[in-house]
């Protein structure tokens, strides 16, 4: 973290470019900073002491544009004031946050802090969240089910912060338990990090302990090597000679060789269905010594920098096949005009840019596609038990174990850290037998060796 020197005023801060690291940059006003993050957004500081504390604090006043130098100072002045007459801010501010219902305080959580433009929470997670509270805390589904377990409980929307119970939170989990347990202790756990975030008083009446949650099973289910190979087999099959899809062999089996190329790639590289693979542009795609698929930001990624994963033979095959098949021929599903915003997507719909339903418009294929093409290709390759989409990405680190042996390679191909790497792949029990029969057998030789020596 860089401290800059520099005159603030309105246009030196929209010239403000972001950098490789997190830049601070102090105002005219004393204690006032404004802070630069690598992503680009920009946010007001101001650092204070507490009598009998050694160390400053920073207390966040905003964001800017929405607040201005102006605004800025005017807010530091405040806090100022606020430090003469013995009042820490951060404890008023909890104070006055406290008397805000649920409702108001989570409004105010999306305006300032949790959206998608914030350098701290990844889109995934805004999601996830407000999905979740706009259903079981505002109330808005159309659900009667729902609808009818929620009327048998607190509306906590309503209820000031400092009157949310423990005990009102648990009930509440319990009463969403009986219709979606995962979704439960997902809820919880959201509006856990929304008061801590947010609220930050001590009593946080969301935090459940972990006997109370419900018991998650881990998915465990991957296609092993043999199954791999059939059902690649037939995800992805090209003409030799043209090099493009052999669409007789998707149209015998009734295939959508757009789903089939994507579910091939997912099974190559085990990027995710929607975030890395469905919205995936041939910009991303880098083509040369070493290929590779990059993104300005996945689910697991920081939310600053460029994300950049190497991708193996297969994987280039299934790219060079989309690109010779979408070349200068009108019949292939992959083919549209060269003006058309399509040909930036490697995996484009017909629908893109259509409207399709209230306020939605088709960008890329739809998933739903996607799914039924997986469990007809399952079928095909002789796999009889039913399998999750999201099972390509376990499958692919599964066999990148298999047959690597390597973690921490497999670990830097996913993006993931090591602990999620080995939660991914699964080790197959024959596997283990056969690891520890290994080490007892070495350790057999040593000891004859040993009596030979003596």
């Amino acid at each position: 973290m860089k401290i800059t020197k520099r005159k603030l005023t309105d246009a030196t801060i929209r010239s403000l470019n972001p950098l490789d690291e997190r830049k601070i940059y102090p105002a005219d006003y004393p204690g006032l900073e404004l802070w630069v993050n690598p992503g680009g957004k920009k946010t007001w500081y101001k650092q204070y002491r507490v009598k009998g504390k050694k160390s400053p604090e920073r207390y966040r006043l905003g964001s800017y544009p929405k607040i201005t130098i102006r605004d800025a100072e005017i807010r530091a002045k405040k806090i100022d004031n606020d430090l003469f007459l013995g009042l820490d801010p951060k404890e008023k501010e909890v104070t006055e946050i406290e008397k805000l219902t649920l409702g108001d305080a989570l409004n105010k959580f999306y305006d300032e802090e949790f959206n998608e433009k914030s350098p701290y929470y990844s889109k995934a997670t805004v999601q996830g969240m407000k999905s979740m509270v706009k259903c079981w805390i505002f109330r808005k589904s159309g659900d009667g089910d729902i609808q009818q377990r929620l009327s048998t409980v607190k509306d906590l929307q309503y209820i000031k912060l400092c009157k949310i119970k423990a005990k009102d939170v648990e009930t509440l989990h319990k009463t969403i338990s009986k219709r979606a347990p995962y979704v439960a202790n997902r809820l919880v756990q959201y509006l856990r990090l929304f008061w801590n975030s947010f609220v930050k008083s001590k009593d946080n009446p969301f935090k459940i302990e972990a006997r109370k949650l419900n018991t998650e099973k881990e998915y465990l289910d991957f296609l092993n090597p043999e199954e791999l190979k059939r059902v690649f087999a037939m995800a992805f099959r090209r003409d030799k000679n043209t090099g493009r899809f052999l669409m007789s062999h998707y149209n015998k089996y009734r295939l959508s060789v757009v789903a089939c190329a994507m579910i091939s790639l997912m099974l190559a590289t085990g990027r995710r269905t929607r975030g890395e693979i469905a919205s995936l542009q041939w910009k991303n795609y880098l083509s040369g010594f070493k290929p590779s698929l990059k993104y300005e930001r996945t689910k697991t990624s920081k939310k600053t920098g460029v994300t950049q994963f190497r991708i193996g033979k297969d994987a280039v095959k299934i790219l060079q096949t989309v690109q010779r098949d979408k070349f200068n021929n009108p019949d292939s599903k992959f083919f549209f005009e060269p003006n058309d915003i399509r040909n930036g997507y490697i995996f484009p719909s017909k629908d893109y840019g259509k409207k399709i339903g209230k306020k939605r418009k088709g960008k890329t294929i739809y998933l739903v596609d996607v799914r039924k093409t997986w469990a007809k290709l399952l079928m095909l390759g002789g796999v009889e038990r039913w399998l999750k989409l999201y099972s390509t990405r376990h499958t692919f680190a599964s066999n990148h174990y298999i047959q690597n042996k390597d973690v921490k390679g497999g670990a830097k191909a996913l993006g993931v850290t090591v602990g999620v790497f080995n939660k991914y792949s699964k080790i197959l029990e024959d596997q283990v037998v056969e690891g520890i029969d290994n080490i007892e057998f070495e350790q057999e030789e040593q000891t004859d060796l040993i009596k030979e020596v003596k």
